[in-house]
């Protein structure tokens, strides 16, 4: 398929010269391929036509839900909503946006606060990956006995 697809655009421009030229963009081949091989970020307008992904877009700019609720919402299963994200047709940017300082935490060591902020900013402060920083909240974390017992408690 990419041969002829190659071979295609290939004839159309020893045709018109560039497949950019204004000619090109009336040739029946080019708009053939154009269409089959849509470029969902450069034709808004075709993508938005289907009203759960102009509500899931509206949910995504204007709402601080988790994107596995915005998806259940919309009636999109979380997997293939974060297809949707990551190819183009949702713009999820103004949602990372809005998330990003969304959560405050509190870290203690042995019931000593050591440091509050976000993870990343308690990161920062205590020298270590926000991995190390989440690892606390795991339950195998909690199993095993520890010299040192790290907690971490969300304030907001």
């Amino acid at each position: 398929m990419t041969n002829s697809v190659i071979k295609m655009v290939q004839a159309i421009e020893r045709d018109y010269g560039s497949v950019a030229s204004k000619e090109a963009a009336n040739d029946p081949r080019l708009k053939a391929l154009q269409k089959r091989f849509s470029d969902p970020v450069g034709h808004p307008k075709k993508v938005y036509k289907n009203a759960r992904i102009r509500k899931a877009q509206q949910l995504l700019d204007n709402s601080n839900l988790p994107k596995y609720k915005i998806a259940e919402q919309v009636g999109y299963n979380k997997d293939y909503f974060g297809k949707l994200c990551a190819d183009g047709f949702l713009d999820d940017s103004k949602w990372y946006i809005s998330r990003k300082h969304l959560h405050h935490y509190k870290y203690f060591c042995d019931d000593k606060l050591i440091a509050e902020g976000t993870i990343n900013q308690i990161a920062m402060k205590l020298g270590k990956s926000p991995s190390s920083i989440r690892g606390c909240t795991l339950s195998s974390y909690k199993k095993y006995k520890h010299e040192h017992f790290y907690r971490l408690v969300k304030v907001r």
